[in-house]
């Protein structure tokens, strides 16, 4: 009974947190022993809002006048092997959060990777969140990806090649594309990885190992 119980309680957690929480949970472990400012690289996730608000319609950012592509999902200090969670730091302000709306639609999932991730750096609040929204505006969207009207149906290679060919400065193997696990494959994010200077770099193994393995996968319009 008691363990039944405990399987009820976690799976009640994990669906409060919503998918781009459990999509991190099922992704990351926390390095032992995190020391704020000791990590080797960057890795810019960018989730594909219209695939996230077919599994959530209820959520904010999928509501109101603005439909969203890409936002931010988070800026991840990665080691080679591992990467460091939950590290030390201070609370993030308020208003700090309110203005990240434009790239991280929902509050809750500012502070969230302030505290998983943000906190690792070993910048401040400010800091953090402005490497953030540089990490983000130095990228170009490919065409594709601004405002689809219809269901497109690609490889993950053909979508991180647009990544590519719209930023000719990327690595190769410095974009992963990744997909949902269940039901038919659709794109869920991409990722692109930077080195601490925001200097684009090769994800690592463990990175590259993420990306979607579907021959093809569905991109939903934004509506």
């Amino acid at each position: 009974m008691v363990a039944r119980l405990l399987v009820t309680v976690m799976v009640g957690v994990l669906a409060a947190l919503g998918p781009w929480q459990t999509a991190a949970a099922r992704h990351h472990h926390r390095a032992a022993d995190a020391i704020p400012g000791q990590f080797d690289y960057y890795l810019l996730s960018l989730s594909w809002s219209p695939a996230f608000c077919l599994q959530t319609p209820g959520a904010a950012e999928c509501h109101g006048p603005r439909r969203f592509g890409f936002i931010v999902h988070g800026l991840w200090p990665q080691n080679e092997h591992g990467w460091p969670e939950h590290c030390a730091g201070r609370e993030l302000p308020g208003e700090v959060a309110d203005g990240m709306s434009d790239l991280m639609p929902a509050r809750g999932l500012v502070f969230h990777e302030w505290s998983t991730h943000g906190t690792c750096s070993g910048l401040d609040p400010a800091g953090f969140f402005d490497l953030v929204r540089r990490a983000y505006i130095g990228l170009v969207l490919p065409g594709s990806f601004t405002h689809p009207g219809t269901p497109v149906q690609q490889s993950p290679a053909a979508i991180t090649a647009a990544f590519l060919q719209s930023n000719p400065r990327l690595p190769a193997d410095s974009v992963v594309a990744t997909c949902s696990t269940q039901g038919a494959p659709r794109l869920r994010e991409v990722h692109v990885c930077f080195d601490r200077k925001l200097k684009p770099r090769s994800c690592s193994r463990e990175a590259l190992r993420q990306g979607c393995q579907a021959e093809s996968l569905i991109v939903p319009p934004i509506r």
